[in-house]
């Protein structure tokens, strides 16, 4: 296999798992808001963050900003806004777990350089995760590792993720930084147009027979879409949560593991 290829049961296996404390309230599931768009301002968002009643925990799949380069001296006012609106979630009880997009750079892989650098979150996952909550088992990923037929976006994960890319972005300044990410996202997103404009349910659902076997179900975003796929074993499922950007949308999960849509 590539070493761009991802190996979905290689990163499952190696997945970090951790408890979300209690088994009162509700997990909430959010993904792709896309915020620094000129279709996303940030304080709908904002506001939708503030009415969580009874949030254990606030899972944010990735895809956050437009581009985000997450070292604090690349932040404008909408990011810093954003980033308070998690901390204060935070701090009245909430565990906040930020699963990485392919949308965001340079986050911390470790819980502790995470608290090191201010960030308001419980953990940061890089790939995939398995959550415990209520006695259950869930899978968390972005979803960009989905679509191996979109082998053009793989190869570029791989290089936008290295050493290399991560050091130079590190030591330039703010708005140089910036610009270059906005602009390697543009042009990105003008490639291979017909693999991302079309739906790879094939490749989606392959991806749940391999991971959610052993699991209570699994969560995705990325794809824009509200879907269900079984796991073809009986048990669990791979869900693609809403996105936040079109649709205003958020999963909510109870411990007995019913889940309920939301709209703001």
């Amino acid at each position: 296999m590539k070493p761009w290829m991802p190996d979905w049961g290689a990163m499952l296996a190696e997945a970090p798992e951790f408890s979300v404390g209690g088994a009162d309230g509700y997990v909430y599931l959010i993904a792709d808001a896309h915020l620094g768009d000129a279709r996303a301002a940030p304080e709908p968002f904002l506001a939708m963050l503030g009415q969580l009643p009874e949030a254990r925990a606030i899972v944010f799949l990735g895809d956050l900003f437009k581009v985000w380069l997450a070292l604090p001296k690349y932040w404008n006012s909408d990011v810093r806004a954003v980033i308070e609106g998690f901390r204060r979630l935070r701090e009245a009880g909430s565990e906040i777990v930020f699963v990485v997009g392919n949308r965001e750079f340079l986050l911390p892989r470790s819980d502790a350089a995470v608290q090191d650098l201010g960030l308001p979150f419980d953990h940061v996952v890089h790939g995939m995760c398995v959550v415990e909550w209520g006695g259950r088992r869930y899978g968390l990923t972005h979803g960009d590792v989905v679509n191996r037929g979109d082998r053009q976006y793989l190869r570029w994960r791989r290089f936008s993720r290295g050493r290399l890319v991560s050091g130079a972005f590190r030591a330039m300044p703010g708005p140089v930084a910036r610009g270059i990410a906005v602009w390697l996202e543009g042009a990105l997103a003008r490639t291979n147009r017909e693999i991302k404009i079309r739906y790879p349910a094939a490749e989606v659902s392959a991806f749940a027979q391999a991971v959610t076997p052993g699991l209570d179900g699994f969560f995705i975003g990325h794809f824009h879409r509200d879907e269900t796929l079984p796991s073809g074993t009986g048990r669990g499922f791979l869900r693609i949560v809403p996105d936040w950007f079109s649709k205003r949308a958020v999963l909510r999960l109870d411990a007995g593991g019913e889940t309920a849509l939301l709209s703001f």
